[in-house]
């Protein structure tokens, strides 16, 4: 059995504005489709990096409300300054300007984008060999949760790997991922949190799988609740399953088949 992170959803006000907004900084819009609740869109770099997954829901009430548990998600650049411009020029309200950082070899700003979710712009001295030739691409995204180690072990139960662990003034921090595959995910346990994280406008995220009903089987016998059952979808070629992991967020687990 094998799992990688798919593409993460987050709620929207206005899609095609979001869309407009996340294309302006150099990203790009692989897929549009409608479901009976939402109108979706994939916004990425095909060349490499994770998914972003926008989502307007249509019962919809604006202003959205962000709650506790999604912090920041990244966007990898060659040029950071020319992102940072771009990102301003989009209407994003800015947190703080590019700054090399002395922990780290990265340059790091900090801007919101139209809904409020904070995003890291980041440039790396230098990027790896398999970076994107060109940028900018999407990093990993990070979500707050309460038990940093229940947490690493529900997505190592998923068949992912802990890649890397480190500290921040404010919170301990974990990378979970299929190395070698495009997406990553960044758990984040505050200093400060009090209590369940509030999940707000964080809608899910998508594991992929080859064994959906095994893999779903996993989780439940290991205790996480069966959001949904597995099913395999008319529309798509795809069987899906949700489970919840220890904080409440919603995973999507996703079998592609052949056909």
């Amino acid at each position: 059995m094998t799992s990688s992170l798919g593409q993460f959803c987050l709620n929207v006000t206005d899609l095609d504005r979001s869309v407009a907004f996340y294309t302006a900084l150099g990203l790009e819009c692989t897929s549009r489709t409608e479901i009976p609740q939402a109108f979706e869109a994939i916004v990425e770099n095909p060349a490499g990096g994770s998914k972003l997954q926008l989502a307007q829901q249509k019962q919809q009430e604006a202003p959205l409300d962000l709650g506790t548990a999604f912090w920041k998600l990244y966007v990898d650049t060659h040029d950071i300054a020319a992102t940072f411009d771009l990102a301003r020029a989009a209407g994003a309200a800015v947190e703080s300007a590019p700054e090399r950082l002395d922990r780290w070899p990265v340059t790091v700003a900090f801007v919101r984008d139209l809904d409020g979710y904070l995003v890291e712009l980041v440039q790396r001295h230098p990027w790896p060999d398999d970076a994107p030739a060109v940028g900018p691409w999407l990093g990993q995204y990070c979500l707050n949760v309460t038990d940093i180690e229940a947490s690493i072990a529900f997505y190592e139960l998923l068949g992912l790997t802990c890649t890397s662990r480190t500290e921040i003034p404010q919170a301990r921090e974990a990378i979970v991922e299929a190395p070698g595959t495009r997406g990553k995910l960044q758990l984040a346990q505050q200093a400060d949190q009090d209590g369940p994280v509030r999940m707000g406008s964080m809608w899910k995220l998508y594991v992929n799988t080859d064994d959906c009903d095994g893999l779903h089987r996993r989780a439940v016998d290991a205790g996480h609740p069966s959001l949904v059952a597995p099913m395999r979808l008319d529309r798509w070629p795809v069987t899906i399953a949700f489970v919840g992991d220890p904080d409440g967020y919603q995973v999507e687990l996703v079998q592609r088949h052949e056909g």
